[in-house]
């Protein structure tokens, strides 16, 4: 069985694959697309006098809503008077509905992961928020009146930032992925029609798979009986790009792993079942 602590190395060769990370040639830096409506035509979001006060959505001097451990998002929708907010009640960020009149909370059904950010299309009859999934996230909008649901996930990957155009129909958004630097792109609602509107600034040649519940990146060209070292990359979170490790990926023939949390004996299970990883070369490291 392999044995490792938080940082420990098997065998010389795998010891300059991490320093290649800090003596290599840097990496392009990735587009750093913090204004996402600088980029894009973006709806003009609802002006109101709420405020998040102890926990509580608070509307002039009127509470809305009792306290919560957090509150992590809101959006108004003034044609529907009501408030639409990502507050955390126990463990996970759920999703609900206040009036700006005062009433009881309707909670969107939840999901276990966390659901964030969340905002009205310009038309006020949808909203739309990122579902933080251990796969990467999702874009849910949800049809208020209806009740009806359309998700598009974005697989290893993390959203952002998300705006809705101004006629409601396609929103744009920002995507991190290990593989590809920050990008902006847009898509219908439902998820058709997408397109990339800003470019990533560098994009890996790499292969992607699953390994026990993290991701796995490889040379996307394999030797026949080619043995890989292996680089376990602990970070929370874990789909994002990042220059240090996309620099090990560039510069030596090697996989890694990416984990959100330190690996188990499930994941060493997965490893040794792996016949082109090199178990005798291998690291684990905090990326965060």
């Amino acid at each position: 069985m392999l044995q490792f602590q938080s940082v420990r190395f098997r065998g010389s060769a795998v010891f300059p694959l991490l320093v290649a990370c800090a003596t290599s040639k840097p990496v392009p830096h990735a587009a750093r697309v913090t204004d996402l409506c600088s980029r894009v035509s973006c709806a003009a979001r609802a002006v109101a006098d709420i405020r998040i006060v102890n926990g509580k959505l608070v509307a002039g001097g009127k509470e809305l809503t009792p306290q919560f451990v957090a509150i992590q998002s809101f959006d108004v929708s003034l044609e529907r008077r009501e408030v639409v907010f990502s507050a955390k009640r126990r463990d996970n960020f759920d999703i609900g509905l206040v009036s700006l009149d005062g009433s009881d909370i309707h909670w969107i059904p939840e999901d276990p992961a966390d659901e964030i950010d969340v905002q009205w299309a310009p038309k006020g009859n949808k909203v739309s928020y990122i579902v933080r999934t251990k796969t990467g996230d999702v874009v849910r909008t949800v049809h208020i009146p209806t009740a009806a649901q359309l998700a598009v996930p974005f697989p290893y990957a993390t959203v952002k930032a998300l705006a809705w155009e101004p006629a409601a129909e396609r929103y744009s958004v920002v995507i991190s992925s290990p593989a590809e630097s920050e990008r902006i792109e847009s898509m219908k609602y439902s998820g058709e029609a997408k397109r990339v509107d800003v470019a990533a600034d560098v994009h890996l040649d790499v292969a992607e798979e699953p390994l026990a519940g993290g991701l796995l990146l490889r040379p996307s060209a394999m030797h026949y009986g080619e043995k890989l070292p292996l680089v376990v990359w602990v970070s929370d979170p874990p789909f994002v790009w990042n220059d240090e490790r996309a620099a090990l990926m560039r510069n030596r023939r090697a996989a890694c792993a990416i984990m959100r949390r330190a690996p188990d004996e499930a994941f060493w299970a997965a490893v040794r079942a792996i016949p082109w990883i090199d178990t005798s070369r291998v690291s684990v490291r905090n990326g965060s």
